[in-house]
């Protein structure tokens, strides 16, 4: 016989709490919860500090290499790729902004890039082993366009900021000049017929500009000088023209006023030279009555040089 039982639900309080491994002020270490390296610490990390490769990596075969390279891009993206949006801080605590997220997603993209690449990838390592120590005996009997004279060129100019692999990639990719050259101009090298053809054409054009150059001095100094000259005489024509107007006036003085004024003006100079300066300056009225004296006795020099000269003429017709 079967018997029913009715069960009476009833609600029991419950007494646990729950608990997470992190509170609400700290950050989730993504990096080990996807069993990655942590970020590298150096300011600009190279793309094998970001993958976390070290030395011992590099002469891993290629096939092994793409591998690990592969599988760390897809976590590093999961963290730092900008739809994520996930809470990271870096190596202090400190929370990384979505710039700096974004810089470092863009260094992840760019390194993977460049290690996946066989030819980058030895590029890179050339440029960051290469240095003059490694120069050898300089040998001045191989070509100028040789192999050897580039990578010669290539250590010894390693160190400048022109050819850092991030500005110019095609240098450290190059095997020789000619390599070089049709990467950085996307076109082929001019050869040696080529250059023989047109270094007269070259020569000209050398030539030609120069006299041009030379042609334009000459005539800007020309110029300065006839400017000069022109110049110089509009000076001589105001002067002129002051002095005149000095002399004459504007046309409402007598001809006595313009005498007194030329006298005054030119008073130091009518002083004798037996004069002594110790004495007061002779004023206007007698300057003007010296000048009028000399005048007078000079008119009457000639008035009786004129009638000397009438006389001996009558007395010679009368002969």
């Amino acid at each position: 016989m079967l018997s029913t039982h009715k069960l009476k639900l009833t609600s029991v309080p419950c007494t646990c709490r729950c608990t997470y491994a992190t509170s609400a002020n700290e950050f989730i270490n993504h990096h080990k919860r996807l069993d990655l390296h942590d970020w590298p610490a150096s300011k600009n990390p190279t793309p094998y500090e970001v993958f976390g490769l070290s030395s011992k990596d590099i002469g891993m075969s290629r096939i092994e290499l793409n591998k690990i390279l592969k599988l760390r891009y897809v976590k590093l993206v999961k963290i730092y790729h900008p739809d994520t949006s996930l809470d990271l801080t870096d190596n202090y605590g400190k929370a990384l902004s979505n710039d700096q997220k974004r810089k470092r997603f863009d260094l992840i993209q760019e390194s993977y890039d460049i290690l996946r690449d066989a030819r980058r990838r030895v590029a890179y390592n050339r440029f960051k082993t290469t240095s003059w120590e490694q120069q050898g005996p300089y040998n001045p009997s191989s070509e100028s366009f040789s192999k050897e004279s580039f990578e010669a060129y290539r250590r010894a100019n390693a160190h400048r900021a022109r050819y850092d692999f991030t500005k110019d990639e095609a240098f450290w990719s190059a095997g020789t000049w000619n390599d070089y050259y049709q990467m950085k101009y996307q076109r082929p090298p001019p050869t040696k017929e080529e250059l023989e053809k047109n270094k007269y054409k070259i020569l000209f054009g050398v030539l030609a500009v120069g006299a041009l150059a030379f042609g334009l001095q000459i005539m800007n100094a020309i110029e300065r000088t006839n400017q000069y000259l022109v110049e110089t005489h509009k000076m001589n024509l105001k002067s002129m023209r002051d002095l005149n107007q000095s002399y004459e006036g504007d046309g409402s003085y007598s001809e006595a006023d313009n005498v007194r004024k030329f006298l005054i003006g030119r008073r130091t100079t009518m002083r004798s030279k037996k004069d002594d300066f110790g004495e007061e300056d002779p004023s206007d009225n007698e300057l003007l009555y010296k000048y009028a004296k000399g005048r007078v006795n000079k008119w009457d020099r000639q008035e009786q040089e004129w009638n000397q000269r009438r006389q001996n003429s009558s007395d010679l017709e009368l002969n």
